[in-house]
């Protein structure tokens, strides 16, 4: 059935395999070592499908790190469901947040590749959407400030804080501490950044 603007319709299954296949992919090659012929043979589309669906190599690449986004929030945000406490939930999502990565390493390597091969710099819709991201967890510090759990602090700052402890404990569990599991180590580091965030100091 051919969609308003005269070209057939997506196939969201296809177009669900082509992101499942494109995520190992380039988690595995890197973006320059991806050939997206390979992509569309493992996913059982035709390499044409995959830049009807997508345009171009860089499209698809944004549309998979976009997808482990999602992923990642969904992810968070349904560990934290039912937890009233601020701080309970900032927790539940540090420890939610290490298991995602160790249970899929390859969505780590996509967010490494957007770093390294685009040095962070995506479309301005992803941006849109990491602002709203953080927005939310910003708004979780702001309900902490204002029921006594923490102390006062700027929120949008303190999310970025946290947003960069919980990526560093993920990368650096790569080369570290190897006697310890990435969640136990994120799981010290968290509770020692919320132990600082809290009302009353240590």
């Amino acid at each position: 059935m051919p969609a308003r603007n005269g070209h057939p319709a997506e196939d969201p299954l296809k177009k669900a395999a082509i992101l499942d296949v494109a995520i190992r992919a380039f988690a595995a090659d890197g973006f320059r070592g991806t050939d997206v012929g390979v992509i569309a043979d493992q996913a059982g589309v035709g390499k044409g499908t995959v830049y009807r669906y997508f345009g171009s190599k860089e499209e698809l690449f944004w549309a998979t790190a976009f997808e482990v986004l999602l992923r990642l929030e969904r992810h968070l945000f349904a560990a934290m469901q039912g937890i009233v406490s601020p701080y309970e939930r900032l927790r539940a999502a540090g420890r939610a947040y290490a298991e995602f990565f160790v249970a899929h390493p390859q969505y780590l390597e996509v967010f490494i590749q957007d770093r390294a091969e685009f040095r962070g710099v995506g479309p301005e819709s992803h941006r849109q959407y990491h602002e709203k991201l953080a927005e939310r967890f910003a708004e979780i510090i702001r309900q902490g400030v204002e029921a006594g759990e923490f102390r006062p602090v700027d929120p949008r700052m303190t999310t970025s804080a946290l947003a960069s402890v919980l990526y560093g404990c993920v990368v650096l569990c790569c080369y570290v501490a190897r006697d310890r599991s990435p969640e136990e180590i994120t799981m010290h580091t968290v509770d020692i950044f919320l132990q600082g965030l809290r009302a009353g100091g240590c």
